[in-house]
């Protein structure tokens, strides 16, 4: 029953057809074409009892004509479900204007002034399509607007039969009032909810134009300095001939810029495709010692420069149950972080413990720690202003960004705790493997 009830609740069929690959505006059309085809089929059902109830004249067709759009509106939803979106649109702008003929020509006629409907579905096409469809949505504009014309002009009242409830010209007004009143409600609910989508796109909007400052901003600083750093030993290294000595020294500060912008670029990457949110976690059964093991190969002389001892105490046998790529990032990240913020000659501790379903990766420093402030940022998945390390090192703010989000898509978790000039803690959950 629960799930019934979930299935069919109306923010379930708001959002029928929505999915992760649809831009924003792509997706608000598709969500007021939902409104409207679940308007659509309350107002019919509403109408279907109250003609029969008030004894409208051919009340008996009119049921089958507002089944049948029903059961169109039903057709629309699904369609939007198989994501065949252009055709639902198409159909819902034909179907919801179908009753409104119908009831004008062979029920109510002029009297219950339905045919006011026609103003609001011609001004449906301009939120449910683009402007590339800008001559459908002129014909259907046309259309509905000479359908007004011809029943306000042309129009015959409606023939009621005496004895009905319709009989009676008050009942007719009520039918009138509740007409322009539904007309109002409908046209002040479809407004409102495209200026709400209107506003997210603004909102999107702002922060696209933030992220790709920040990109910029990264491309041109946190690349820039390690790019540079490669050239300048490599050519040093073409333009003369250095002694070992001094070709060690060159390669291996190539090997650390060339380490820096490699992890400033997985980052940048990482963190744009999160965005996008095109990062599926690919879930998988992995050694956790080997990724530890990894990450300190590919640090190893980011901390060798610094003098910084380690002690790695994780073991062997040890599996966890997550995605290879993502969990590397953030092991690698946090270690990074570690060493950059550790003094020279510090200390970093890597540890595990076991609870009831998921690995602890503790990764401990004993470096400059993290303020209240900025372990809130972390908690609250905000991005870093760019810090420095205890040697100038540079970073981007998008690493424990990054591995926040990552984490969060393969079900670990990231526990920080720090005191200022007291070290860091940070305790990764990972899932034991099945």
């Amino acid at each position: 029953m629960k799930f019934f009830v979930k299935k069919f609740r109306l923010r379930f069929l708001l959002n029928v057809g929505i999915n992760q690959q649809l831009d924003l505006q792509t997706s608000v059309r598709v969500q007021l074409a939902n409104l409207i085809a679940i308007l659509g089929i309350l107002s019919n059902l509403q109408y279907s009892v109250l003609f029969t109830i008030a004894g409208a004249p051919n009340h008996v067709i009119m049921n089958v004509i507002h089944l049948f759009v029903i059961c169109s509106l039903v057709f629309i939803l699904y369609l939007n479900f198989k994501e065949k979106y252009s055709l639902a649109r198409i159909l819902l702008t034909i179907t919801i204007s179908i009753p409104l003929v119908f009831v004008s020509m062979v029920s109510f006629g002029n009297s219950g002034g339905f045919y006011y409907y026609f103003l609001v579905f011609a001004l449906s096409p301009f939120v449910l399509f683009s402007y590339e469809d800008k001559y459908w949505i002129l014909l259907v504009f046309l259309v509905n607007n000479l359908f007004y014309v011809w029943f306000e002009f042309f129009g015959k009242p409606g023939a009621f039969i005496e004895g009905t409830l319709l009989y009676n010209p008050q009942i007719q007004e009520l039918f009138r009032v509740n007409s322009v009143v539904s007309c109002l409600f409908f046209i002040a609910l479809i407004m409102f909810y495209f200026l709400r989508n209107t506003s997210r796109i603004q909102n999107e909007m702002v922060r696209t134009n933030q992220h790709k400052d920040r990109i910029f901003s990264i491309l041109a600083h946190d690349l820039k300095g390690p790019i540079g750093t490669m050239n300048s030993y490599l050519g040093f290294l073409t333009e003369t001939l250095p002694n070992r000595e001094e070709m060690l020294i060159a390669l291996k500060e190539l090997k650390k810029s060339t380490n820096q912008s490699y992890l400033v670029l997985e980052n940048l990457l990482d963190w744009v495709r999160n965005e996008s949110k095109k990062i599926p976690a690919h879930l998988e059964t992995l050694n956790l010692k080997s990724l530890v093991q990894n990450a300190k190969d590919i640090l190893e002389l980011q901390a060798s420069d610094k003098g910084i001892d380690w002690e790695i105490m994780v073991s062997d046998q040890l599996t966890v149950y997550c995605d290879e790529r993502m969990i590397s990032t953030v092991i690698r990240n946090v270690i990074s972080n570690a060493i950059k913020f550790s003094h020279p000659k510090g200390k970093v501790l890597i540890t595990c413990s076991m609870g009831p379903k998921y690995v602890a990766l503790n990764i401990i420093d004993n470096g400059i720690g993290m303020t209240h402030e900025q372990m809130n940022q972390i908690g609250e998945g905000k991005p870093f202003p760019t810090t420095f390390g205890t040697q100038g090192e540079k970073g981007t703010g998008l690493g424990l960004l990054v591995c926040t989000e990552m984490l969060k898509s393969q079900g670990c978790t990231m526990d920080v705790t720090s005191s200022p000039n007291q070290g860091t803690k940070i305790t990764i959950q990972i899932p034991i493997s099945a």
